[in-house]
């Protein structure tokens, strides 16, 4: 399920939110680890090359990362942390900066429902063309958890910095 809501606030900045959710035939801790090792990222983010930790120690609140697609670099920071729950990462710099995309996972009888948001926000030239990213946003949302089902419901999951 996905689905787009748009509004413009915050001193004029455009605001969208994508939401998808799937389930996953693995315990929520098998799908807390996947998520949680950003290292994963590139494997279930098609647009993704690298994601990396730029603070010491394991993840966790405030926590700091870069992510490289190939035209764009920014930086992120984990803003919720709930160990198999919740994990939110703020974009810290770019055009997109203060977007934050949250992972929520719920146990249902075994099962894992991974819901991926993400709150979008554009300043600059890319309050023009927002609008026409989301688009792609949207799908891009959607693939990502589907892509998350794949990998862990697969036979085996590709060690961290593979693409699949």
């Amino acid at each position: 399920m996905t689905s787009l809501v748009f509004s413009i606030s915050e001193a004029n900045r455009i605001l969208a939110k994508t939401e998808a959710s799937v389930m996953i035939d693995r315990p929520v801790e098998a799908v807390w680890k996947f998520i949680t090792d950003l290292s994963n990222a590139p494997n279930w983010d098609k647009g993704l090359t690298e994601c990396k930790q730029t603070s010491d120690g394991p993840i966790e609140l405030g926590s700091t990362f870069v992510a490289i697609h190939p035209r764009l670099t920014y930086s992120e920071r984990v803003s919720e942390y709930e160990p198999n729950r919740k994990l939110s990462l703020e974009m810290t710099s770019g055009p997109a900066k203060g977007t934050v995309g949250t992972f929520r996972m719920e146990s249902i009888e075994g099962k894992t429902e991974l819901t991926e948001s993400d709150d979008y926000r554009f300043s600059g030239f890319y309050k023009l063309v927002g609008p026409f990213l989301i688009r792609t946003a949207k799908r891009e949302t959607a693939s990502r958890v589907v892509n998350v089902k794949r990998i862990l419901e697969s036979e085996g999951t590709p060690k961290a910095g593979l693409h699949s």
